[in-house]
């Protein structure tokens, strides 16, 4: 039992040359139209092939050539280390199998052995490239929270007297099982965040009033209709009773003065 591949020594040095140490551009061309003419050249054929004609007991007694030897011998060490390395240079220095019938027989078994040893075979054209997937934008995180929680809590936006709020309007959406919320604003003046920042504060019903939970600081770019903002609790909410967004300075304060409150969202504005 033969395969016609095994007996063309210049594609099995090829396949052996791309196992060992790479092909250059033009033999890769080289190899890609040698296998096109055995569509049956994969490496399950050629490891099948050579196991069945070893099995047959249809050989003769040729030793490797030196040049495939140190080959062979490259792969081992680069599959398995150098521990293993001397014993198979030693079984590798040894007479070996030759297929009657099948010109170089060295050529194809050690074709077969580097390919099985690495797991190695040419790739005639690079792997496709990763499909990018884009990471889910606010709008679909939010979207995912108001269908997954049932204890969530929506409450619509309700504008001030600030001048960067008379068209505001939007919601907040706050799960108080995940301590994960989403801030939903229309029609807020865009700011410019070199002179200052928005910041969100959530009062809870179980702390004192005066130090409401920081939710963390955003921008409204210029020209957006709708800005969908995570909620970043900096610590547990137990009872959430009221959302305000103020305007302070560029990062932030620690406790809001107040002096400034764009946007309020509480129960009662429903």
């Amino acid at each position: 039992m033969t395969a016609p591949f095994l007996a063309d020594e210049r594609l099995v040095d090829l396949l052996i040359e791309q196992a060992t140490s790479g092909l250059g551009a033009a033999d890769q061309a080289e190899l890609a139209s040698l296998l096109a003419r055995y569509p049956d050249a994969s490496p399950a054929a050629i490891e099948e092939t050579v196991a069945a004609l070893t099995l047959a007991g249809r050989f003769d007694s040729e030793p490797m050539p030196a040049r495939l030897r140190e080959r062979v011998i490259a792969a081992e060490a680069a599959s398995r280390g150098r521990a293993a390395t001397a014993e198979f240079a030693a079984r590798a220095t040894t007479a070996a199998p030759k297929a009657r019938g099948v010109p170089g027989g060295w050529w194809a078994a050690a074709a077969a052995v580097v390919i099985a040893i690495a797991g190695w075979y040419p790739r005639l054209s690079p792997p496709p490239a990763p499909v990018a997937v884009a990471p889910p934008t606010a709008s679909e995180l939010r979207a995912a929270l108001i269908a997954s929680a049932p204890q969530l809590v929506r409450w619509q936006i309700a504008s001030t007297k600030d001048p960067a709020a008379a068209a505001a309007s939007g919601d907040v959406v706050w799960d108080p099982v995940t301590q994960q919320g989403y801030l939903r604003l229309k029609g807020l003046l865009a700011n410019d965040a070199r002179e200052s920042q928005y910041q969100l504060w959530i009062f809870d019903g179980e702390r004192d009033d005066r130090f409401p939970v920081d939710g963390g600081v955003f921008d409204i770019p210029a020209g957006q209709a709708e800005v969908v903002v995570p909620i970043v609790a900096r610590l547990h909410v137990g009872k959430p009773a009221l959302f305000a967004v103020t305007v302070e300075r560029p990062g932030g304060v620690v406790v809001s003065g107040r002096e400034r409150i764009a946007v309020l969202a509480k129960p009662t504005s429903t």
